[in-house]
């Protein structure tokens, strides 16, 4: 697999690792969800329920940031393979091969475009003008 593609899906698979990581600290963190500060100057460390807002946010906001980024995509066969193979893996690539008729090596192709497209919404500008570079092999 090429470099840049693997890129933009060790991406993907951050955001769904940190969906869960969410979920979890969710689940078992009710601080998060009614802070309670407790007379302590911000700026002192006895008290980390600031430090855990601050990262509840950023992670809400990492993950909003890649949930926009699928979310305009247009072609709905290419968010469907970024939600539903790419991030949650509830189909394997023959069932998606079958789903939409096509063999191995189109849906490998299908896949990257849709890996291509997410990163554009991303904002992985950067990452797609070296992918237009010629690919030099030794």
């Amino acid at each position: 697999m090429r470099k840049d593609i693997k890129k933009i899906r060790q991406v993907l698979k951050d955001y769904a690792q940190l969906k869960k990581d969410l979920a979890l600290i969710n689940a078992r963190n009710t601080l998060i969800s009614s802070p309670s500060f407790e007379g302590v100057s911000s700026h002192s460390n006895t008290n980390h329920t600031e430090i855990k807002f601050v990262n509840h946010a950023d992670l809400n906001w990492r993950l909003h940031h890649v949930e926009e980024a699928i979310n305009n995509i247009e072609d709905s066969k290419y968010r469907f393979i970024i939600n539903k193979y790419i991030i949650n893996k509830k189909y394997n690539r023959q069932e998606l091969c079958d789903r939409y008729n096509i063999g191995l090596r189109s849906f490998n192709s299908m896949k990257n475009r849709a890996l291509v497209e997410f990163a554009k919404n991303y904002g992985m500008d950067q990452l797609l003008d070296e992918m237009k570079k010629p690919q030099v092999y030794d």
